[in-house]
């Protein structure tokens, strides 16, 4: 059972997205344009690959060719399809794990599945309608980022991974102190991308109202237009040159924001569906100790998702295609998205996983998450 997804903002609304479905027949969408790999397979080649991938995503069990004449609907003998089994076997896209009939794809079958549906992989409209609607009605960056987790795994059953956009490439658009209550304020930034701060910072006893309000034009006359990132140091910097009556304030608000602003921003990473994992048997038992170690390095798991995304296509590294050793029973599904700097979103899990489904899901939870951040970046 998947738990609704939740922001891990208070006061945001639950979301469920447990009903959601997305309709794709890898069958019906083999295009005989090749990609990354060149060997020349037929139509029915490619239709009896198709098939066993299929399948055994399904059912985890080697696929006979009688199943492949009945999934992939070839008017051909289980003989004539065993023959083709036995060369795309030759050729490296299947593999005989015992000495039963059937037959399973190796990373490169799924590679050159993988590769045939690319273009092909869609979403109905009601997910897409679902999606534009959890993640549209995000309140800031890391709301819409916390969502976005949310609904990626949520999806997809698998691990999701999102790096928010780097601090270092935004700046400050806006620097508030709103008077709570006694001497409490909130010290609210924004900036460029939509990103927010908050703090809810305590002044020095004593502080006026005309003091607060002094400290937020010397704020905004400071800091407005500046790197974000830069805004904890800048603010330290202030408080020497401050008049002496503002200069506890701006200590305590410098200290405020000491830490938690900018702070390994490029490996900021948000990481949802990590107990899909637990009940996922599909991963050996090493295997699914080394992921569950690997997702708690989010470094390595930031330049993961910047080296599957090097241009704005989908990127995919299948098993042995992933550069991290710990990967190499998994695959990660990757695209990029952008609006002042960089970040990226995901998905990983087993080699043996739903591609098309995972695609097409990817692609559309990115378009929504790149099209609200341009709306939070102008509210």
């Amino acid at each position: 059972m998947v738990a609704d997804a939740k922001t891990s903002r208070p006061g945001t609304e639950k979301v469920d997205v447990t009903h959601a479905t997305v309709t794709f027949d890898p069958l019906s969408a083999m295009p005989v344009a090749l990609a990354a790999d060149t060997d020349e397979l037929d139509a029915r080649k490619l239709r009896i690959l198709s098939a066993i991938v299929t399948e055994f995503v399904a059912k985890g069990e080697p696929v006979s060719s009688k199943s492949v004449v009945d999934v992939a609907k070839l008017d051909v003998s289980a003989a004539t399809v065993r023959s083709a089994m036995a060369e795309l076997e030759e050729r490296g896209y299947i593999t005989q794990p015992h000495t039963s009939a059937g037959r399973i794809p190796t990373d490169r079958g799924y590679r050159r599945f993988v590769d045939e549906l690319k273009a092909n992989t869609t979403v109905d409209a009601p997910q897409r309608e679902l999606v534009e609607e959890l993640l549209g009605s995000a309140q800031d960056v890391e709301d819409l980022l916390a969502r976005t987790s949310s609904v990626l795994s949520q999806l997809t059953r698998l691990v999701s991974l999102v790096i928010a956009p780097a601090f270092d490439a935004t700046q400050l658009r806006l620097i508030e102190l709103v008077p709570l209550h006694g001497q409490l304020v909130l010290l609210l930034l924004v900036s460029d991308a939509g990103q927010v701060e908050k703090r809810v910072v305590e002044l020095p006893e004593g502080t006026s109202s005309a003091a607060c309000e002094r400290l937020r034009v010397r704020l905004a006359e400071t800091l407005v237009g500046r790197n974000l990132s830069l805004v904890p140091q800048m603010l330290a910097a202030m408080v020497d040159d401050a008049p002496s009556e503002l200069r506890a304030a701006l200590a305590v608000l410098a200290d405020a924001t000491k830490s938690g602003i900018g702070a390994d921003a490029a490996h900021h990473v948000f990481v949802g569906g990590q107990a899909s994992l637990a009940g996922d048997e599909t991963f050996e038992r090493e295997h699914l100790s080394s992921v569950l170690q690997l997702l708690e390095e989010r470094a390595t798991l930031a330049k993961l998702l910047n080296d599957v995304t090097v241009d704005d296509a989908t990127g995919v590294r299948i098993g042995g295609e992933n550069t991290v050793e710990d990967l190499r029973a998994a695959s990660v599904i990757a695209q990029r998205y952008e609006l002042l700097s960089a970040g990226a979103l995901g998905v990983l899990g087993p080699t043996r996983m739903d591609y098309g489904h995972a695609l097409s899901t990817v692609r559309v939870v990115s378009e929504q998450l790149q099209a609200t951040l341009q709306t939070l970046s102008t509210r």
